[in-house]
């Protein structure tokens, strides 16, 4: 079990360098803000990812709140294609 949790924690332990890099090159908005707004987004799924996970769990059962989970993050995996194609590209200095 525990070789699990280093496994999930070494393929997302890339997500956050990669989400700042993102923000802070992204054209929408100054970077600073962009920054914060991940960072409270990030905040958010701290604080809200257990209880909806629970709400879930509460109205179906534990195995079908983290199938949910599971095919959520499928989807995140899946639409990453459809950001790289709109992300601007790096400039090397």
């Amino acid at each position: 079990m525990l070789a699990g949790f280093v496994l999930i924690g070494l393929g997302a332990s890339n997500i956050v360098p990669i989400l700042f890099t993102a923000a802070g090159s992204q054209r929408a908005m100054p970077a600073s803000l962009a920054i914060g707004a991940i960072t409270t987004l990030g905040y958010a799924g701290i604080l809200a990812g257990p209880a909806a996970i629970g709400f879930v769990a509460h109205a179906s059962s534990l195995p079908m709140a983290f199938a949910g989970l599971g095919c959520a993050m499928l989807l995140i995996a899946a639409s990453a294609k459809l950001g790289a194609s709109s992300a601007p590209k790096a400039v090397s200095t």
